[in-house]
């Protein structure tokens, strides 16, 4: 990936995550960024799904209503 990009994103996540106020969302951010990125050395296509269903799951995706 183009470290200009990397950047952006980095940055744009940086400054969306410091605009939660909630500790808990914010910690339940990071859980899954976490998760993802463990999964991310998986060569499965799937790596993501599962955590992305827990999060629907516990009501924790924004929009999911």
């Amino acid at each position: 990936m183009d470290d200009d990009v990397w950047e952006r994103q980095a940055l744009g996540l940086i400054k969306a995550f410091r605009g939660i106020t909630d500790a808990r969302k914010r910690q339940r951010i990071l859980d899954l960024a976490e998760q993802l990125a463990d999964g991310a050395t998986s060569d499965t296509p799937e790596a993501g799904v599962h955590e992305a269903s827990i999060v629907e799951e516990r009501g924790d995706c924004p929009g999911c209503e």
